[in-house]
């Protein structure tokens, strides 16, 4: 039986480092191009855990939308992760959304299988989310910075609870 775990793991971390990573990414980046969304980065690098991107930038219906420094992508079938950097809104709608996060953090993990976790910081201020797949419900809460309270433009997206600063929104 001991064998035979030790089979087990073995064989799960060559699976995990041997997965074309960056080949997963392209199907995904043609996925969504359906949906008008088409994503440009500068650099791909593919190490034996997860996959990483530099430059990043968003489109959809070929306007420049969000542009991120880098991110990292980790699947591990059982637990996964996407990490973004210095996220914020292009130069173009900047002044619509003067915004940045300076880090966003997206998880998944098996033993929670509803749900993905999301966590982001920024001069916005600081969001504990939850993406609940089943009913496709988004639900953030927001501990507002000065800024964002000072805001009308976000702020009408929101409703002010005890906790902060709450939104709630299905996604088909």
């Amino acid at each position: 039986m001991k064998k035979f775990l030790i089979f087990l793991v073995i064989f799960f971390i060559a699976i995990i480092a041997l997965m074309p990573k960056e080949n997963l990414y392209y199907t995904l980046k043609n996925i969504i191009k359906e949906q008008r969304i088409t994503i440009n980065e500068e650099r791909l690098s593919d190490n034996i855990i997860s996959l990483k991107g530099e430059g990043v930038s968003i489109f959809y219906d070929g306007i420049e939308s969000v542009n991120a420094d880098n991110f990292s992508v980790m699947a591990l079938g059982i637990y996964n992760k996407i990490d973004a950097s210095n996220v914020g809104a292009s130069k173009d709608l900047k002044n619509m959304f003067g915004f940045s996060a300076e880090n966003i953090e997206i998880t998944y993990a098996l033993w929670n299988y509803n749900q993905a976790v999301i966590v982001a910081s920024g001069d916005f201020g600081s969001i504990d989310g939850t993406f609940e797949l089943s009913s496709q419900t988004l639900k953030l809460l927001l501990e507002p910075s000065l800024a964002f309270e000072k805001s009308p433009l976000l702020r009408q997206y929101f409703k002010k609870s005890e906790e902060g600063y709450s939104y709630e929104s299905k996604i088909n």
